[in-house]
C-alpha cells in the first residue's frame, strides 16, 4: 500500500513538474493561436466581396493569421461597440461618415500613430479621418451620393437635385431615408436649396414631403432593386452601385449635380480596448496599400487616396467626382454639424415622413 501511494505521489508531482514546462500561452488557455487572429467588422454585399479579396485574403497570406469578419452596417457595428465598451470582441471596425465621427467622440476607437503606417507617406490630405490634428481612421475610399437615372425613360438628363421634383417623375422617384449615409445631408442640401439651412431645417423637411416618391430607400442594395425592378426611373442613388447596375446591363446613368455630389467616406478603426493593436495596424497599413487601394476603386469605383494608384481609364470615368475631376470637386457635408441634430432630425422625420 506505501508503495502505490509512492508511486501516486512520485506521478502527481510529474505531473506539476511537466505542467510548469509548458509555455505560457499554452497554459493560458491557446492565447498562442489568438494572437494571430483578428476580428474585423466590414459591410456585406458585393462591398464585403470586394474587402475580402483585395484586403483580407492577402493580409492573411502576407501574415499568416486568420481574420475573422463580422458583417454588418455602420449603425450595427457602433451599437455593438457601445455593448462591448469595456471588453471588446472586435479589433478593427469599418464605418461611414457620420458614424464615424460618433465612434471618436464617444471614446470607442483609438487614435492612431501615423508614423506606424508605411503607407501613410503616400497618402492624399485625405487619406485619414481626423479630429483636429488627431487620425483614428484610415480611409478605405471615398464616394457620393448623385442622381441616377434611366436614359430610356427619362428624355432630358436631370443637372440639379431639384430635377427630381419635375412634375413628369413624379410616383416614379426615390430618395434616401436618415438610415442611410446620405439620407440627412440630402435633407440638409434641400433646405439650403429652399431658403432653409442647418438651423431652418423645417425647409428641407417641407421640400422632401412634396415629393411623390415610389419608396424611400434605407441602404443602396434597396435603391439598387428599385432601379433594376423599373418602379423608379430617376432618383438620389450612390455611383458605385448605379455602375455596377450598367456594367451588369440595366439601362442606368449616374450625374454629378451642379450642386455637387454629397460626399462620404468609409473607415477603418482601431476600436479602443483591443488586445490586437500591433496586428490591427498592420492591417490598416495593408488597406491603404497600392494594390488594396486599387482593387477596391476598381470594383465599387470607391476614389482611392494612395497617391500611387494608377486608375484604368474605365474606372476613372466613374469616379464620384468625374473622370477629369478629383476629390477636391467632392462637397462633403459637415458631418460634426449633422451629428449634432441626428436624433432630432430622425425622429423628425419618423412621425412626419415615416417609412413609405
Amino acid at each position: 500500500m506505501m508503495k502505490v501511494m509512492r508511486t501516486v505521489a512520485l506521478l502527481s508531482m510529474l505531473v506539476v513538474i511537466i505542467a510548469g514546462c509548458q509555455p505560457a500561452q499554452l497554459k493560458q488557455g491557446g492565447n498562442e493561436s489568438s494572437s494571430k487572429e483578428l476580428t474585423i467588422a466590414i459591410f456585406g454585399g458585393s462591398w464585403g466581396d470586394a474587402i475580402k479579396e483585395n484586403i483580407v485574403k492577402p493580409f492573411e497570406k502576407e501574415h499568416g493569421v486568420k481574420v475573422n469578419l463580422v458583417e454588418g452596417t455602420s449603425t450595427v457595428t457602433i451599437s455593438k461597440l457601445k455593448q462591448e465598451k469595456n471588453s471588446p470582441t472586435i479589433d478593427i471596425a469599418l464605418m461611414d461618415s457620420g458614424i464615424s465621427e460618433l465612434s471618436f467622440h464617444e471614446g470607442l476607437v483609438e487614435v492612431l500613430d501615423a508614423s506606424k503606417l508605411t503607407n501613410a507617406k503616400d497618402l492624399i490630405p485625405l487619406g485619414l479621418q481626423k479630429s483636429g490634428d488627431k487620425p483614428y481612421g484610415v480611409v478605405l475610399g471615398y464616394w457620393g451620393l448623385g442622381i441616377a437615372y434611366n436614359p430610356t425613360k427619362v428624355k432630358e438628363a436631370p443637372t440639379s437635385w431639384l430635377d427630381l421634383w419635375k412634375s413628369e417623375y413624379q410616383n416614379k422617384v426615390t430618395i434616401p431615408t436618415p438610415e442611410t449615409t446620405g439620407g440627412l445631408p440630402l435633407l440638409q442640401k434641400m433646405a439650403e436649396l429652399n431658403g432653409g439651412s442647418t438651423d431652418k431645417i423645417n425647409k428641407g423637411f417641407e421640400k422632401i414631403k412634396s415629393l411623390n416618391t415610389v419608396a424611400y430607400f434605407n441602404g443602396s442594395g434597396a435603391a439598387s432593386n428599385l432601379f433594376q425592378s423599373g418602379e423608379v426611373i430617376i432618383g438620389a442613388h450612390y455611383g458605385g452601385p448605379v455602375w455596377a447596375l450598367k456594367d451588369q446591363g440595366v439601362p442606368i446613368e449616374f450625374i454629378i449635380p451642379k450642386e455637387g455630389v454629397l460626399g462620404a467616406g468609409s473607415y477603418w478603426h482601431l476600436v479602443k480596448g483591443s488586445s490586437k493593436k500591433e496586428l490591427a495596424m498592420k492591417f490598416l497599413d495593408k488597406a491603404i496599400s497600392v494594390d488594396a487601394q486599387k482593387g477596391i476603386a476598381d470594383q465599387l469605383y470607391l476614389a482611392p487616396v494612395n497617391k500611387k494608384v494608377k486608375l484604368s481609364e474605365e474606372t476613372a470615368s466613374k469616379m464620384p467626382y468625374g473622370k477629369n475631376g478629383s476629390i477636391d470637386d467632392i462637397v462633403f457635408p459637415n458631418y460634426e454639424e449633422i451629428n449634432k441634430y441626428r436624433n432630432a432630425w430622425n425622429d423628425q422625420w419618423n412621425k412626419e415622413i415615416g417609412k413609405k
